[in-house]
Formats: C-alpha cells, sequence, structure tokens
C-alpha cells in the first residue's frame, strides 16, 4: 500500500473527525449515526496504520489491489449505510404520513363540534 493511500486515508479519518464533532457540538444527529462514523473513521486510521490487514484481506478476497480492496470496503459499507437510511426515512415518512392524517382527523372532530355548537 502506498504511503499516499495511507495518508490518504489518515486525512479522511481526520476530516470525518472534525466534521462529527462539529455536528455533534449543534446537536444535529444522532448518537447512532455518530458511532458509525467514529467507526469508520477508526477503520480508516487501523488500515493506515497496520496496512497487513488491506494485504491480507485484498489476497483472501482475490483482489489484486489493496487500494481496490480499500475502495470496494468503503463503497460497501456507504452501501449498506445507505440502504440502512432509506429504510429509516421511509418508515419516518410513513410516520408522518400517519400523524398527519390524525391531525387532520382531530381537527375535522373538532370543527364539526363547533359548527354543532353554532347551530344550537
Amino acid at each position: 500500500m502506498s504511503i499516499l493511500l495511507r495518508v490518504f486515508l489518515v486525512v479522511c479519518a481526520l476530516l470525518v473527525l472534525v466534521f462529527m464533532i462539529r455536528r455533534i457540538r449543534k446537536a444535529e444527529i444522532h448518537t447512532r449515526d455518530t458511532i458509525f462514523w467514529f467507526l469508520l473513521a477508526a477503520c480508516f486510521v487501523i488500515i493506515a496504520a497496520f496496512p497487513q490487514i488491506a494485504f491480507f484481506l485484498s489476497r483472501l478476497l482475490g483482489i489484486e489491489s489493496p487500494a481496490n480492496f480499500i475502495f470496494l470496503f468503503v463503497i460497501a459499507v456507504l452501501f449498506i449505510r445507505e440502504f440502512t437510511s432509506t429504510v429509516e426515512i421511509a418508515k419516518l415518512r410513513e410516520r408522518i404520513t400517519t400523524l398527519a392524517q390524525e391531525l387532520a382527523l382531530a381537527q375535522a372532530g373538532t370543527d364539526n363540534e363547533d359548527a354543532i355548537e353554532n347551530r344550537k
């Protein structure tokens, strides 16, 4: 693994950490999401510090270059993260729809009660 790739991994890890710390201070991110990004940054640092891991895993999976393994690893992790985020967003959309419908029914019920009282 080239020294350039190792430096790149450490710089990316540091950027992720700085970005996460800024988001945590502004309370714009949940703890579960923060843990994911911290673990990803830690993986970058571990692979940069111990490139033998990338060599071993790339040989194990039949990938010619450790750099290709790292890119494949990052793509796979982000793909899985995107899928879980999509599932969570779908659940939140359903919840918002349900809440909007319940609110509309509650307001319609209040409007009907007001109309009945006004007729009396």
